[in-house]
């Protein structure tokens, strides 16, 4: 099997989440919503899981609603919690997850004002351009993505919450590729809710959350009081009980994890500089301890990607969720990468289970692989 390096698109499940989930699948598992004793079984289960996510967080138990993941998360903030005829806009970023811009693109449609904050160069939202957008603008909802899923920049949040009114302004981050990497505590102010996804943390897949002190307006899903009336259907447990137990071991293991993705990122990093004429995005300003977005102006994105999945590597293009589609990076064209360079950008996103040889051999094949190409293609295309 390849060597598997494309974390952020999902993780490998931890062996003692699987272990804590698989019970619940053989076993016979009660509705957490019953009274009997496989119910109160599952339903302790639940809230279990969701005391480990409060604690990873710093917020109340209360707070998590449990979803389907990430996509459903930020579906139900953006559609549930945002105010029906108001005049105050929605402000997000031209960088966010598709299961941001696709949602805040369907609100537009249906007439609310829609406000994307562009970001600079490195890819982080520009601060001056921001300030002088939200000037004398009183947002209903502001959601910045915690670190971009592509380059894995980290976005300055508490410098933008200060830039709105707390008392009529929403403040919400898409922290799904954050949530277990770097701490993240509600407990200070600045954000008031996050969303996020447990297989991007070594958990299962198909379960997430939603953390958030309010009631939303609306439910996306409705048909039952479960996740205290906010989230309708019954819960996943074992979905439940493996985020429960992923969350616990990010928040044990935080540090050494970011020791390690750290240690391997630099070091891949210092091999792509031996390749002439290499791009490493967002490289000068603070990112994910796991991820590197890169690219070689003389090899097109999916071309390396076929070249080094045939050598055993696995590697991405960007975002997991549009990686068929073959256009440029939306997140490229926002910082203002020429498409001819956005086409080649591959990303790179390392987890607990890589080890520092199989960085060396990856950077060895890239060498490889450039080597063979004719130096005039490569004098060409730089």
């Amino acid at each position: 099997m390849p060597v598997y390096f494309d974390h952020n698109a999902t993780s490998p499940m931890h062996p003692q989440v699987a272990d804590a989930l698989i019970p619940f699948l053989q076993n016979p598992t009660g509705n957490p919503s019953s009274l009997h004793s496989y119910g109160r079984m599952a339903r302790s289960a639940v809230e279990s899981a969701r005391a480990e996510v409060a604690m990873l967080l710093g917020c109340s138990s209360d707070d998590v609603i449990f979803t389907s993941g990430g996509t459903e998360a930020n579906n139900l903030l953006l559609k549930g919690f945002v105010e029906q005829q108001c005049d105050s806009p929605i402000v997000s970023s031209e960088i966010e997850h598709p299961s941001i811009i696709e949602p805040l693109m369907q609100l537009r449609s249906d007439g609310y004002d829609v406000i994307l904050l562009k970001p600079d160069q490195n890819g982080v939202v520009d601060l001056e351009a921001a300030s002088s957008v939200l000037t004398g603008v009183t947002p209903q909802l502001l959601s910045i993505i915690y670190a971009n899923n592509e380059t894995g920049v980290i976005q300055p949040l508490e410098a933008l919450s200060t830039m709105v009114d707390h008392e009529s302004c929403l403040i919400h981050s898409d922290a799904t590729q954050a949530v277990g990497k770097i701490p993240i505590n509600l407990s200070q102010p600045g954000i008031d809710a996050i969303s996020f996804s447990a297989h991007k943390l070594g958990g299962p897949q198909g379960v997430g959350a939603l953390v958030i002190r309010r009631k939303p307006n609306r439910l996306l899903i409705s048909g039952g009081d479960q996740e205290n009336k906010r989230r309708g259907g019954t819960e996943n447990v074992a979905g439940i009980v493996g985020l429960g137990k992923a969350v616990q071991i990010a928040r044990l293991e935080m540090e050494q994890k970011q020791h390690h993705l750290e240690k391997l990122r630099n070091a891949f990093e210092a091999g792509l500089q031996s390749i002439p004429d290499s791009v490493i995005f967002g490289q000068r300003v603070a990112r994910l301890p796991n991820t590197t977005y890169f690219a070689l102006p003389y090899y097109h994105g999916e071309t390396l990607l076929m070249e080094l999945d045939r050598a055993g590597f696995a590697l991405a293009s960007g975002s997991a969720c549009h990686s068929a589609v073959t256009e440029p990076s939306h997140v490229l064209k926002a910082m203002g990468v020429d498409d001819s360079l956005a086409l080649n950008a591959v990303r790179v996103s390392f987890g607990m289970q890589n080890k520092l040889q199989e960085v060396e051999m990856l950077v060895t094949k890239l060498q490889q692989l450039v080597n063979k190409l004719p130096a005039v293609v490569r004098r060409v295309a730089v």
